[in-house]
């Protein structure tokens, strides 16, 4: 691998070899991820980092994150603002111009949906960071491992190696968020048909699935409860409200051989403390321990 590429990614400093530019210094997560993401939907980035754009021919290339154009956002009147207030930066004015045909190229079942849930979670995220909206960004993670890569003041590192190093880890990072948002929002999807024919006061999934969300879309009120077989090769019973804990005698009982005799469930494993979830080896037992629970319903 040449010392100035990345997968598909190749630096260069001649403008006509270039088919994307970004700006050069200082690198954050908006130019890093817009330039995986490119590369994501290009068959080759031949990418040029320079300070300003003057009166250079750029036809045909794409220009982000500088250049006042289609795909920047340091315009005095910034380059379009979503409903909620968040204005885009380079990657969000990337997204909402090809992320759909980029979710169409891995065959993803939801794409609007997907789409949606990509540029709620993450997209708007990284603009608002970008556009320091500070107050979109409350209890929120953002990808800063990639500042981190800019070279320290008592490194010895160029600016290029650097920014190949913040693009691997972007890259690593894109991959695995990608396919983290397809799989939450087919299980969304599942999970919510699932609710709506759900008649009892616990539902039971195959397997462990990312249910949260769902429950929060959910109008069904009176699922109470969610089990599926664990990846720890057992049931989990999880309560889904705050108004609804396993019992006091369980959760405050000294041992499990103490819950084991007070449920008659001699396969319960665990109790957690706080009275939001139970195990059980078998499925029978989980029904078993839920319907416990309901009996002699009182004020915890």
């Amino acid at each position: 691998m040449s010392l100035n590429k990345y997968k598909n990614i190749e630096l260069t400093n001649k403008i006509n070899e270039a088919n994307c530019i970004t700006h050069s210094g200082k690198f954050h997560v908006d130019d890093v991820i817009s330039t995986i993401f490119l590369s994501n939907i290009l068959e080759k980035v031949i990418l040029l980092r320079v300070a300003t754009i003057n009166d250079e021919n750029v036809e045909n290339k794409i220009i982000y994150d500088i250049g006042m154009g289609e795909f920047d956002h340091h315009q005095k009147s910034r380059n379009g603002m979503r409903e909620n207030g968040i204005y885009y930066s380079s990657i969000g004015l990337l997204w909402q111009k090809f992320g759909k045909k980029y979710l169409e190229r891995l065959n993803v079942k939801k794409i609007n949906k997907t789409f949606e849930y990509i540029d709620t979670e993450l997209i708007q995220y990284i603009d608002a960071a970008d556009n320091m909206q500070t107050k979109y960004l409350d209890n929120r993670i953002s990808p800063d491992f990639i500042t981190l890569c800019n070279p320290e003041w008592n490194e010895n590192i160029s600016e290029e190696d650097a920014f190949l190093h913040a693009l691997k880890l972007a890259d690593e990072f894109w991959d695995v968020y990608i396919k983290h948002a397809i799989a939450e929002v087919e299980a969304i999807t599942i999970i919510l048909d699932k609710i709506k024919k759900c008649k009892n006061c616990y539902l039971i999934l195959d397997k462990e699935m990312p249910y949260k969300k769902a429950i929060k879309l959910s109008k069904n009120n009176n699922v109470k409860y969610i089990i599926f077989k664990s990846r720890r090769e057992c049931y989990d019973i999880r309560t889904l409200t705050d108004s609804c804990k396993f019992k006091e005698e369980i959760v405050q009982a000294k041992d499990i051989n103490v819950a084991k005799n007070l449920t008659k469930i001699n396969d319960l494993i665990y109790v957690d403390i706080h009275g939001n979830l139970c195990c059980t080896e078998t499925l029978e037992s989980a029904i078993k321990l839920v319907k416990y629970n309901e009996e002699n319903s009182y004020e915890n």
